[in-house]
């Protein structure tokens, strides 16, 4: 018998009467794959199991399991080919998720939920990282989602100010982030979508700050940098900043003696609070 939600709340001593069901209780002993499901409520989770046949009935509960994603996309079929953002922002999956083969397993057809979303991610970031090259930026910015936008932005940014520092090119480098910036601010006051929109603010600020302190915004990072002189990639007032590198396939985060890989999980299209140097002090002691 395969262990699962549905068949440890429908054993026979539940169905008697005599105990009542802890759908909580029941993801404890299937382990932590089911970890979305400690954000549920006890109605919530059994409102799930109940309606297995009906993929749909999981949708109002989707925001509590995955921060991101507010439903997903069915097709007629019933086929899930994409997730959707509260700010209805549309991310296609790599793959398709047919919830009819799980045999109404929930829980089986949720992992495969989380699989896609960060495969997705990741294959989204990697050909917007590509397409970096061969794009205008203007369109560039506007044909990714929010999320893999910022993300490959740091990578080429991170990339773009090691080099400069080598071949001791800051200032024009500063000169053309400064360019950008306005070229972005010019977009901002343009028409956009309101998705576009908040994806140009978030990035303005990242921008801004990576120029006047190398992580408060772009901007803020960059003079910094010209101010103290820095010659080389292994200066501490470089690798103290938050830096983005794409390598075996995936994104790594940095800062000092610190890597981790990115997780690309979908955050949606958020908008972001200004960066301080409390904001970095935050990240290097976190």
């Amino acid at each position: 018998m395969v262990l699962t939600l549905t068949s440890l709340l429908s054993a026979p001593d539940l169905a008697s009467g005599g105990v009542q069901p802890n759908p909580h209780q029941a993801t404890y002993i299937l382990g932590y794959s089911t970890w979305w499901f400690f954000f549920l409520s006890n109605d919530e989770l059994l409102e799930i199991l109940s309606e297995t046949k009906d993929p749909q009935r999981v949708q109002p509960h989707l925001k509590k399991c995955f921060e991101g994603i507010n439903t997903l996309e069915f097709t007629a079929e019933q086929e899930i080919v994409a997730m959707v953002s509260a700010e209805k922002e549309v991310v296609s999956f790599s793959g398709t998720i047919i919830p009819a083969d799980a045999k109404g397993m929930v829980e089986k057809w949720l992992a495969q939920v989380e699989e896609q979303m960060v495969q997705s991610m990741k294959d989204t970031c990697m050909e917007a990282i590509q397409a970096y090259f061969s794009t205008a930026k203007n369109k560039w910015l506007l044909d990714w989602p929010g999320q893999i936008v910022i993300c490959a932005e740091c990578v080429h940014w991170t990339a773009e100010v090691a080099q400069a520092i080598e071949d001791s090119t800051l200032p024009d480098y500063l000169r053309k982030s400064n360019d950008q910036i306005d070229e972005m601010v010019k977009m901002v006051r343009g028409k956009l979508s309101s998705g576009a929109r908040t994806t140009m603010g978030a990035l303005i600020v990242i921008d801004v700050h990576a120029q006047h302190l190398l992580l408060h915004t772009a901007r803020d990072v960059i003079t910094k940098l010209i101010s103290i002189g820095i010659k080389s990639t292994q200066d501490f007032n470089w690798i103290c900043q938050l830096r983005y590198y794409w390598r075996e396939g995936s994104v790594f985060v940095a800062m000092i003696t610190t890597e981790v890989m990115y997780g690309f999980e979908y955050l949606g299209n958020s908008t972001r609070l200004v960066i301080t140097p409390l904001t970095d002090r935050c990240y290097r002691s976190g």
